[in-house]
């Protein structure tokens, strides 16, 4: 049986090392992420440069052929892993009818429903790391005594999802470009875009 003084210098020293384990693990992520780009920026960049132009044809369209969405935001993002981050988002509002805790127990409820997609270069040779995100976003009443929000109803009953996939460069097209844009605008549901359980990652919350 050790002494506690052995063992508290040991915890220590494992607080001293784990940082530096950690470091050496992003900065071996950053070196095949720079690998990857290095082998495939031309396809990558050629692809994020397509969708943020068709995205901005999209958004000089009159106001009338731009419902229910209004703007699609595309820009690139900083990213401490250097992963040449790029991301697209847009939204809808609409109404929806849900039980809520107190008296009439049913209202009608005001949400944002809002879609985004992340492309990222991948530490996997060949591969593009892309991220689909759906949420709705309730307006929440504030409350009386201190102006915090409360949510005062139950369940909205729609679905949300937030997945990463990992995805082949070299199918990153034309194609490819218009069926996210579909998706953007609202014009298509998530089924429609080409990413299968080969390309499921991971799925985040």
């Amino acid at each position: 049986m050790t002494h506690w003084l052995e063992d508290a210098e040991r915890d220590e020293q494992r607080k001293i090392h784990k940082p530096l384990k950690e470091s050496a693990k992003i900065q071996d992520k950053i070196f095949r992420i720079n690998q990857n780009y290095e082998a495939n920026h031309q396809q990558y960049e050629s692809f994020t440069s397509r969708l943020k132009e068709i995205c901005e044809r999209a958004n000089n369209l009159p106001a009338e052929k731009k419902e229910p969405w209004n703007h699609i935001d595309g820009k690139a993002k900083e990213s401490k892993l250097e992963n040449h981050l790029y991301y697209f988002s847009t939204s809808q509002r609409f109404d929806k009818r849900v039980i809520t805790k107190s008296f009439p127990f049913i209202k009608n409820q005001h949400f944002k429903h809002i879609r985004v997609i992340y492309f990222s270069i991948s530490k996997e040779m060949g591969k593009a790391e892309i991220e689909v995100k759906e949420d709705y976003l309730a307006k929440t009443r504030l409350s009386s005594d201190d102006s915090s929000q409360v949510k005062d109803f139950i369940d909205d009953g729609l679905q949300r999802m937030d997945v990463i996939f990992l995805y082949n460069i070299s199918d990153l097209n034309h194609e490819l470009a218009f069926k996210i844009l579909d998706w953007l605008v609202f014009k298509e549901d998530v089924k429609s875009l080409p990413f299968g359980e080969e390309h499921f990652k991971y799925k985040k919350g």
